[in-house]
């Protein structure tokens, strides 16, 4: 059994590079996190001291042993639970914004898609059709329509007809014949 040797440098260099491929955690969740991890330290710890506030100031009827409970654990608590429930209420709005963001990206893309789609037709000359290029009337009717006319959609009994058909005039609504 041979052993192939390959030399130090293009191992560290292939190694390097695969590394380098290697996904690592995104940095952009980090501050989102940071504020849902820090909301939940505060927000607890802030009801916790008011507690503890309130027990300190319910067993002595002294005013003056009171008022450290009162400013230590009611006014500091107070503090912690209002800015902890402020960074869960900012990683939620983070949240919602980066879900509008992916919205608007993935509506951006598909009026993208539908600019192409219209351009492509105005350059053909030909108007876009919802239906297919195919003209139908009702199963008595001689007027020609369009397959998405108001006249016609949602009816039964519809027949497609050709363009040249005799004896028929086009919808003065869809105007089928002009292109």
């Amino acid at each position: 059994m041979s052993v192939v040797t390959v030399p130090t440098a293009a191992r560290s260099e292939r190694l390097r590079s695969r590394a380098g491929a290697l996904r690592s955690r995104s940095r952009a969740a980090e501050p989102g996190r940071r504020m849902l991890l820090l909301g939940g330290i505060l927000l607890p710890l802030g009801v916790l001291l008011v507690l503890i506030g309130w027990l300190g100031t319910a067993r002595t009827p002294l005013v003056f042993e009171q008022v450290p409970y009162v400013v230590s654990g009611g006014l500091l608590g107070l503090a912690l639970v209002v800015i902890g429930g402020f960074l869960y209420f900012s990683y939620w709005q983070t949240l919602v914004i980066r879900a509008l963001r992916e919205n608007a990206d993935q509506l951006g893309a598909s009026l993208q898609r539908i600019e192409g789609l219209l351009a492509a037709d105005a350059k053909d000359g030909t108007r876009p059709a919802v239906g297919g290029d195919e003209l139908v009337a009702t199963a008595t009717g001689t007027m020609l329509h369009r397959p998405d006319c108001s006249v016609v959609v949602g009816r039964d009994r519809l027949r497609p007809v050709p363009a040249q058909a005799p004896g028929m005039t086009p919808c003065s609504l869809c105007q089928p014949l002009d292109a």
